[in-house]
């Protein structure tokens, strides 16, 4: 049985996604650990297992953690080295990967062959090119292959990674390929707190930093953006120290460090769904007092104290409807409830959603709601409610934009009646129309609070 590398665990690398490190060595570690004993019971061990979830959450990193933990050889495939010019040479390319893999593994030496963006290589075989066709079926043969020939072949496994995992041909989903599919997904609070303990462990760390506070304030970061953070904050002390003129060895970071980079590196999951907007707090708008108590109990509270209203079974409110005149401040009272409750926000109008593409609106929606949950705590905003939820059944073609304000409206109430399973997740909405805005909304369980009526003071 191969020797694991001394000492090594591969948390030394990569911290969170506990899960799927398990799995990881159970695919990997276990068929040499553990192989008389299959033997004697007649065990199957599984060849194939696929990891997915957004960018930068590790994938890569942990496959390369656990097959260093083990000592086992890694064949890596990616879509820039199978993608070749002439016919036929991608499949040559994985067959020769397939080829060395079993070569290694015929030492008793774990072998893992690793298929990086696996979305790339094997999309949907529908309306596709004949050339991404042969890749596919190349590859199903090659993971079918060692069914025919088990009793000579050795036991080899195959992990591949993707972000798009809808995007892969579904023949590879099954069962005898890829038995067993992982989420890798974006880390929790106690996750990033320790990413961030692993990434500023070399670190000189000045008393006043709270490594807890930063995890806290870091909502929607992935590993990838962590590492970046603990960069920047590095590189905003040295400038600092720099810019003091002092002569010093050690350069410790401040807690003022970690807040400048956090100007800089921002979280993936709100990147190209969020607006950037100046902060705004409760004490820049004037006035508006009762109005402000009350979104700091609809949405700030639920959102900071989500134990509590756990503990005493109280369901926080889902959505909350501001109306009022044009500039009563209703966007800015949003953004002011997403800062004091440090969720990540998302911003859309109608004019964003409104497309020539039909369903383009539709998919903008799901995605912005689909980023909302894996940056969660978030507050969803929508601005001019009334042009993206407008009444039904007012006229208009199939080709009008009634029936493109129908179309959104179905996916926004279907996304809505989907947070009942979601936790922290809170829809803002304002309009100066509330009466052109489509009933089925006007429910508890999708906009909540609906008497939020701000006064024009001017």
């Amino acid at each position: 049985m191969p020797k694991m590398e001394v000492n090594y665990r591969a948390e030394e690398a990569i911290a969170g996604n506990s899960r799927a490190l398990e799995a990881l060595r159970e695919l990997i570690i276990y068929p040499s650990l553990y192989a008389n004993e299959a033997r004697k019971l007649g065990i199957m061990w599984p060849r194939g297992l696929l990891l997915y979830g957004p960018p930068g959450t590790g994938k890569t990193t942990l496959v390369q953690a656990v097959v260093r933990e083990c000592n086992a050889h890694l064949t890596m495939i990616n879509p820039y080295s199978v993608h070749k010019a002439h016919a036929g040479e991608s499949e040559k390319f994985l067959r020769e990967a397939f080829s060395e893999a079993y070569s290694h593994a015929l030492s008793g030496k774990p072998s893992v062959i690793f298929i990086d963006e696996i979305d790339s290589i094997c999309p949907r075989r529908n309306n596709r090119k004949e050339q991404e066709s042969r890749i596919v079926g190349q590859l199903l043969t090659l993971m079918d292959g060692s069914k025919t020939t088990s009793k000579s072949l050795p036991h080899i496994v195959v992990v591949a990674s993707t972000n798009r995992v809808d995007g892969i041909d579904p023949a590879l989903r099954r069962p005898g390929r890829f038995d067993s599919e992982i989420e890798v997904t974006v880390p929790t609070l106690e996750e990033r707190y320790q990413i961030l303990e692993l990434y500023a462990k070399d670190l000189q760390l000045n008393d006043d930093v709270d490594l807890q506070a930063i995890a806290a304030s870091c909502n929607g970061y992935v590993g990838a953006d962590l590492e970046a953070l603990c960069r920047e904050a590095t590189r905003f002390a040295y400038r600092r120290l720099s810019d003091t003129g002092k002569d010093d060895n050690i350069i410790k970071l401040k807690m003022e460090d970690w807040e400048c980079a956090r100007t800089e590196v921002g979280p993936s999951m709100t990147r190209g769904v969020s607006k950037e907007f100046k902060m705004v707090t409760w004490d820049d708008i004037g006035g508006l007092k009762d109005l402000k108590k009350k979104l700091q109990q609809a949405v700030e509270w639920p959102i900071k104290h989500a134990d509590a209203f756990a503990r005493l079974g109280i369901s926080p409110v889902r959505g909350v409807l501001l109306h009022g005149p044009p500039g009563c401040s209703k966007t800015t009272l949003a953004k002011a409830a997403a800062h004091a409750a440090q969720a990540s926000f998302f911003s859309l109008s109608g004019a964003e959603l409104y497309s020539k593409y039909v369903g383009e609106g539709e998919a903008l929606l799901r995605r912005t709601f689909q980023k909302a949950r894996l940056a969660a705590p978030s507050i969803v905003f929508f601005d001019e409610a009334d042009a993206i939820a407008p009444k039904r059944g007012h006229g208009g073609d199939s080709s009008g934009n009634t029936s493109v304000g129908e179309r959104l409206l179905s996916t926004l109430l279907t996304e809505m009646d989907g947070l009942e399973q979601a936790t922290g997740i809170i829809v803002l909405a304002a309009t100066n129309r509330p009466q052109a805005i489509d009933a089925a909304l006007m429910r508890p369980g999708r906009f909540d609070l609906v008497g939020i009526h701000l006064k024009c003071t001017c």
